[in-house]
């Protein structure tokens, strides 16, 4: 009989041998990574009472600590999740507490281990930052290195989490598949610029999305994220082009659900179909201001 909470279905998927994901209730796509010594999460579900029970399910493929949760972007942060599961070190860009810091130099990998006496607190919670790029390391004798690189399309502070050696990546919300992507806080110029170097990556073999189902096609899941973003692009610029007011793209809407919402979210009786229209709406006035003249 498992010990976590039974409200939730806590359904892990196995991508490595040490390497696993779980959709949360609300779609999105949360990691973890077992070491011989320690437990790595990748984002947490931000629900307290979930987290409880994804924590607990963890603790039975492994009795190894918890030695940090990696958020792959500042919205994805949950203070009272971090407590619920005994508040570990949060790792999180720079940005995510410094909005207008913006890394422009590549800097060289740092090796991560606990304690960190510099680290801060976060509401109870010990606070790790990076300006570039970070390693967690994982074991001794079978070493894993859980590889954190700023991207910072998606929005300021958001990162990539890679496996070396594995061909595995969680993009965070970068990449989101069978959903349409948070438009909110983006810049659209070099989001675009990131999917379009995953593309053409290599080395990248499984890809887990911010939102949608892990895949082996990773590029197929890019293009549907450049797909949605080059979409509304086009139509929030024929709106600018007949001079109509950031409040009428909330008129864009109806039409981009039908090509790109998910199923669950198609019905306008569906409490998910409100919730993805105004996440949606939001997005396309981020992306009207961005696209408006700067002289205007």
């Amino acid at each position: 009989m498992h010990s976590y909470n039974a409200r939730y279905d806590v359904a892990m998927k196995k991508l490595h041998k040490n390497v696993y994901y779980h959709t949360t209730a609300g779609g999105l796509n949360v990691g973890c990574v077992v070491g011989e010594d320690a437990v790595v999460y990748i984002d947490l579900p931000p629900d307290p009472a979930e987290a409880r029970a994804w924590h607990a399910q963890v603790a039975e493929l492994s009795d190894k600590p918890l030695r940090a949760v990696i958020f792959t972007s500042a919205d994805r942060m949950s203070t009272e999740a971090l407590a619920a599961i005994g508040g570990p070190t949060a790792i999180v860009h720079d940005a995510a507490f410094a909005p207008v810091a913006a890394p422009t130099e590549p800097a060289l990998a740092q090796p991560f281990e606990l304690p960190v006496p510099t680290a801060k607190d976060l509401n109870g919670a010990p606070r790790l930052t990076f300006s570039s790029s970070l390693s967690v390391v994982l074991g001794v004798k079978h070493v894993t290195f859980v590889d954190i690189t700023f991207q910072g399309g998606y929005s300021p502070d958001a990162c990539f989490v890679t496996l070396r050696d594995s061909g595995i990546l969680f993009t965070g919300d970068h990449v989101t598949y069978g959903h349409p992507p948070n438009l909110a806080q983006g810049n659209f110029e070099r989001w675009q610029s990131v999917l379009a170097g995953l593309k053409k990556s290599r080395t990248i073999t499984m890809l887990v999305p911010g939102r949608g189902s892990a895949t082996n096609t990773p590029a197929e899941a890019v293009d549907a994220t450049l797909d949605y973003i080059r979409s509304a692009t086009t139509r929030v610029k024929a709106l600018l082009r007949a001079k109509r007011s950031r409040s009428e793209v909330g008129a864009l809407v109806p039409d981009l659900m039908t090509l790109y919402a998910p199923k669950i979210a198609r019905s306008k009786s569906s409490p998910a179909y409100e919730v993805l229209f105004r996440e949606m709406r939001a997005g396309l006035e981020h992306l009207y201001d961005e696209l408006l003249p700067k002289d205007e």
